[in-house]
């Protein structure tokens, strides 16, 4: 039968997958609402796949690919990389969690929800990684005197979606690990006579 640790990780973890899957196809990792030479009605915003412009007076906002020489670099492939392998280690993880608890009917596989738990840490370490590292870009290009002002960007809501997603991960993860704790340990062992009987 599941424990109460192990119902809180079933229920965080997608939750934060869904932070994180949101974080990662949402173009708003960093954001520029006024921008010289532009009507202050319009807004930018830049992902991981894409650039958008936005007007406030009119509905919708018209994105396209990120530039090609931004999108072959390696900060940006690196970034990529981390936040795919990132979701797609949340659903394994998850998937692994349901098959080791056996929902009312057989007790719950340690070693599945620790391995589950594991996978469920790693995979929101490698997004807040990959979130703290854009805001480390962002804050250092507004930081810069140098910097152009029509190319100083504000940390965009996805960094927050994957801070937060990455926080709930490891959240989760904690949770089905101490489970994996608590059944190994309240698993039963050979137990001792307590007593010798002599026929």
């Amino acid at each position: 039968m599941a424990t109460g640790s192990m119902v809180l990780g079933l229920v965080v973890a997608p939750m934060g997958w869904v932070l994180l899957l949101a974080a990662t196809v949402t173009p708003q990792w960093r954001e520029c609402s006024r921008r010289p030479g532009f009507p202050q009605d319009v807004s930018f915003s830049d992902g991981l796949w894409e650039s958008c412009v936005e007007v406030i007076s009119v509905p919708g906002r018209v994105c396209q690919a990120i530039p090609q020489e931004t999108a072959i670099s390696w900060p940006m492939q690196m970034l990529r990389a981390i936040t795919v392998i990132s979701v797609l280690t949340g659903v394994l993880s998850y998937s692994l969690a349901h098959m080791g608890v056996r929902w009312w009917t057989d007790p719950p596989n340690p070693k599945l929800m620790g391995t589950a738990g594991l996978l469920l840490v790693l995979s929101g370490a490698m997004y807040l990684c990959a979130t703290s590292y854009m805001a480390y870009k962002v804050l250092e290009n507004m930081a810069n005197p140098q910097t152009p002002a029509g190319d100083k960007f504000q940390l965009g809501t996805c960094v927050y979606l994957g801070w937060s997603g990455g926080v709930a991960e490891i959240l989760a993860g904690i949770c089905l690990a101490v489970s994996f704790q608590r059944q190994e340990e309240s698993s039963p062992g050979n137990a001792a006579a307590p007593y010798e009987v002599d026929y």
